[in-house]
């Protein structure tokens, strides 16, 4: 004779749930705001808007990724300075990549748990915030004006990026661990 057993208590009550469709929907949301922020009313709005529908509907091809790439390729067209477009596309681009990876485990008819989301977008903030600063900087220091100048050349750039290497290697290796140092019995 089988009996049922109850759930554990952590298991129970466990908060608000979602259809995990909102995530295939979120995806191509995100993917023809963000086709529509690169492309504008032109013809590749119809090939991101497509693409965007196609990775939503069936994340097991990986369309997602061919998604990122169709946006990535995008700005290749746009004049590279830091503009708010670019910010915008860097952010969504990472959001494309942590909502294919979400709809790829997800089936059609699940209902998820909204604190499955958490983790997920606690990384994205925690990746996003110096990812954007670290744009910001490279792009204010290293990105043609449309004069053509360059407030700092790419060579001058790995020149600093070297001392600063060689710098931190010297003071990391003068504070060498020492055990005999800190025994307090000597």
């Amino acid at each position: 004779m089988l009996r049922a057993v109850p759930a554990p208590p952590e298991l129970t009550n466990t908060g608000t749930m979602v259809p995990a469709v909102v995530v295939r929907a979120a995806l191509a949301t995100c993917g023809v705001v963000l086709s529509y922020v690169l492309f504008g009313p032109t013809g590749w709005l119809a090939l991101g808007i497509m693409a965007s529908v196609a990775a939503a509907w069936s994340p097991r091809h990986l369309l997602g990724w061919a998604l990122i790439l169709l946006l990535a390729a995008g700005q290749l067209a746009h004049h590279p300075g830091l503009t708010w477009r670019f910010l915008v596309l860097l952010a969504g681009l990472h959001l494309l990549h942590l909502l294919s990876m979400l709809a790829l485990e997800l089936p059609w008819r699940a209902w998820v748990q909204l604190a499955v989301f958490r983790a997920p977008l606690r990384r994205y903030v925690a990746i996003q915030v110096p990812t954007q600063l670290l744009a910001v900087a490279a792009l204010l220091w290293l990105a043609p004006r449309h004069g053509g100048h360059r407030p700092i050349t790419v060579t001058a750039f790995a020149a600093l990026g070297a001392v600063a290497f060689v710098g931190l290697a010297l003071l990391l290796s003068s504070h060498r661990h020492d055990p005999e140092a800190e025994d307090p019995r000597k």
